[in-house]
Formats: C-alpha cells, structure tokens, sequence
C-alpha cells in the first residue's frame, strides 16, 4: 500500500527504490558519515519529502540534463532523477560518499539516467560548460557561493535551484548581489513544510534563471566561491 502521508502520485510509483536507496543510506552511515538522520521515519520526511517537494521547480525548468551540487547521499539527486526522468550528474567530491552512490546507482537497472562525479563542481565546469539545464543543491554552502559554482555548468535559460532551510535576509540579500554579477535573476521562492512528529519544520524553495553570460571569468580556483564569495 502507498503511503499517503507523502501526498505525491510519483512518490508511490516509485516508492520501493526510493526507500531502498533511504535504507542503504542509513545501512551504511556508519562507515561513511552519510547523514545525520539515523532512522527510517525521519530519513522519509528529511530526504524523501524534501527532495521531491521541489519537483514543480524541477519539471518546471527547460528540459535538459540535471546536476546535483554536492549530493552527499544522494539527496535531492537520486529521487528527483527518479521521479522526474531527467538524465542527472551526481556531483560529490567526498570520495568515500562518491563510492557509496556510484555502487548504489550501478545495482539498480532504474538508475541508468544517473551519474556520479567525484570532481568538485569547478573542476566539471572546465569539462562540461554550460551542459544542464538544471542544477540542484540542498544547504551545502551560502547561496551567494552556490549561484557562483552553478552558473558555469547552467546552460543560458537554465535554472538553479537551491533548497535551503530559514535563511537570513542578509543571506538573501547577497545572493541578490551575486546573482546580478552571475547574470542570474531569481524568478521564484516558495515556502513549504515538512511535518515530523507533530513539529513543522519550514523550507525555502528558491529558483534563478541564467540570463546570459556573467561579467566575471568562471569558475574561478576551486574553494574561491566559499572563501572569497562575491558577495
């Protein structure tokens, strides 16, 4: 039987590989620091719900290749790539969580969409430049540095989408500042919320197009958009 309580007609399509790839992720968190959710309720809302609350974002972007900025254990990458159909790189440069994706995504036939990078995203921007149309990442740097380390790999008309808990205004209003020097303009954000255990837990969904070619020569060295952001 579906669960319901994830609201989504793709989720129970492909539930099954959704939650085998959940439970290899937990099975093996312990040798190779996946995640910091240890068990299967909250692995559910915290990965699975999360990851495909911003499928309107993902079916909603220009068709085309997708990539997902330090995936990690796969997350939104693997069930955004399975629910949506789009051929996606899994983009990690953690060798250890890099293994442990490219042996999940071998074993499984409905994962040939999927492939997995262990290079840092500056280093596949001088390899591929400009080859998706969509570029994930869920809270693995400011968004500032994000909008930078995606815009070399988004194709003009792509789209960035950054899923980020609560963040500040003052983080935002930086981005605002990075993306007019990425030319990237944010073209929507959306508030949702993941219930777990009777707490709301609050999101933030936020999309920016590329619009043409950044004033500024990308990608810079690898680590520069982390320690010197452009705003």
């Amino acid at each position: 039987m579906c669960d319901k309580t994830l609201c989504s007609e793709d989720f129970c399509q492909k539930q099954p590989l959704l939650l085998e790839h959940l439970q290899a992720v937990l099975q093996h968190n312990h040798k190779k620091n996946l995640t910091s959710i240890t068990d299967v309720p909250a692995g559910r809302v915290f990965h699975i719900e999360d990851s495909l609350a911003v499928l309107p974002e993902v079916t909603g972007a220009p068709s085309g290749q997708m990539a997902d900025l330090g995936s990690g254990a796969g997350f939104p990458g693997i069930p955004l790539a399975l629910v949506s159909g789009r051929h996606t790189t899994l983009l990690e440069s953690n060798k250890k969580k890099a293994q442990f994706l490219q042996g999940f995504v071998e074993d499984n036939d409905l994962l040939s969409i999927i492939k997995v990078s262990a290079a840092r995203s500056e280093e596949l921007a001088l390899e591929q430049p400009e080859a998706f149309a969509v570029i994930t990442a869920r809270a693995v740097a400011s968004l500032p540095a994000l909008l930078e380390l995606a815009a070399p790999l988004l194709q003009v008309g792509g789209h960035f989408i950054s899923l980020k808990g609560k963040p500040e205004d003052a983080e935002l209003e930086r981005a605002a500042v990075a993306a007019s020097k990425l030319s990237m303009r944010l073209v929507s954000s959306r508030a949702y919320t993941l219930l777990f255990e009777g707490n709301e837990n609050h999101r933030l969904v936020l999309a920016y197009e590329k619009t043409g070619q950044p004033s500024i020569t990308l990608p810079r060295r690898p680590g520069m958009a982390t320690k010197r952001p452009l705003a």
